[in-house]
């Protein structure tokens, strides 16, 4: 399986099991794609990147993502809140599949929607990995 499809499938299934993170979501409010005519509230990955990044002994992958936690609310402050629980839980990551060697919140911007009004908080991080 390609690195980008085990770290992403990884961090899926972190973020739905976290409990705080479904109670503002919901049990179906993360999304590995963005939702066709899903309310928010929700969380997307919107971007990975992967650079490959071989080491002596093992190859490795260095990987970018941004989600974008969609608020159901024209104020920051749940968009923030969804914000809070990926970056916990994606800088504790630990994959079945693919080893993770570094984890990384790189910034977190905030910006209220013009076409829908509501609050969206965009969360960059950064991960290295070794296939297993």
């Amino acid at each position: 399986m390609h690195p980008i499809s085990e770290l992403q499938g990884a961090l899926v299934t972190a973020l739905k099991g976290d409990a705080a993170l479904v109670a503002i979501v919901g049990a179906d409010g993360v999304f590995d794609a963005a939702p066709n005519g899903r309310p928010a509230p929700y969380v997307v990955i919107a971007r990975h990147d992967m650079i490959q990044r071989d080491g002596d002994a093992a190859p490795g992958q260095e990987h970018r993502l941004l989600l974008h936690c969609w608020g159901d609310q024209p104020s920051r402050k749940r968009a923030l809140d969804m914000a809070e629980r990926v970056v916990m839980v994606a800088t504790a990551l630990v994959a079945a599949d693919i080893v993770v060697t570094h984890r990384q919140h790189l910034r977190t911007e905030t910006v209220i929607d013009r076409n829908t009004g509501l609050a969206r908080a965009a969360v960059a991080l950064r991960f290295f990995s070794e296939t297993s």
